[in-house]
């Protein structure tokens, strides 16, 4: 039940992050509830789970808008997998983690995207990319990611989520 229902929250989180959530901008800059999502679950279930929801999360965002596909599933995708290691070691109860990695996890996913589009020649200015998205986005994530993780680990302590359809 539990992939059901994660499949479930990647389709409805394309759907929200194409329409409502482009109106919860913040000086021009928007959390990227993807990364709450991959955060959550890494912290929560681990690397394989944050792999696979960011993969198929940023597949989905590439078929979607991208111009290139692959440059959002490959950055989520490795965003995840690394966040992911940490998973053991994470008291998962606190909030703390939770911002900590919401921090840290927009940091990586926007260095692994750039990184890739200045291979695939697209035009950015780093230190503008840094000062205007990047900076503004870890701390709109980290005040996002830190109230909805509370809902996440509350929906995956759920008994229903560890239901089997076999």
């Amino acid at each position: 039940m539990r992939i059901i229902v994660i499949g479930f929250l990647i389709v409805f989180n394309l759907i929200l992050e194409s329409t409502l959530f482009q109106y919860v901008r913040l000086f021009g800059v928007k959390p990227d509830f993807t990364i709450v999502l991959i955060v959550a679950y890494a912290i929560l279930r681990g690397k394989n789970y944050s792999t696979f929801i960011g993969f198929f999360s940023g597949l989905l965002i590439d078929l979607m808008y991208g111009n290139v596909i692959g440059i959002n599933a490959l950055s989520y995708m490795l965003m995840g997998f690394l966040i992911g290691q940490f998973h053991e070691s994470v008291f998962k109860d606190s909030y703390f983690p939770a911002i900590l990695f919401n921090i840290t996890a927009v940091l990586v996913y926007q260095h692994i995207f750039l990184l890739i589009s200045y291979f695939t020649k697209v035009d950015i200015v780093y230190t503008d990319a840094l000062l205007r998205v990047i900076i503004p986005q870890c701390f709109y994530n980290a005040l996002v990611g830190g109230v909805l993780y509370r809902y996440f680990l509350r929906l995956d302590n759920k008994s229903f989520m560890d239901r089997r359809f076999y």
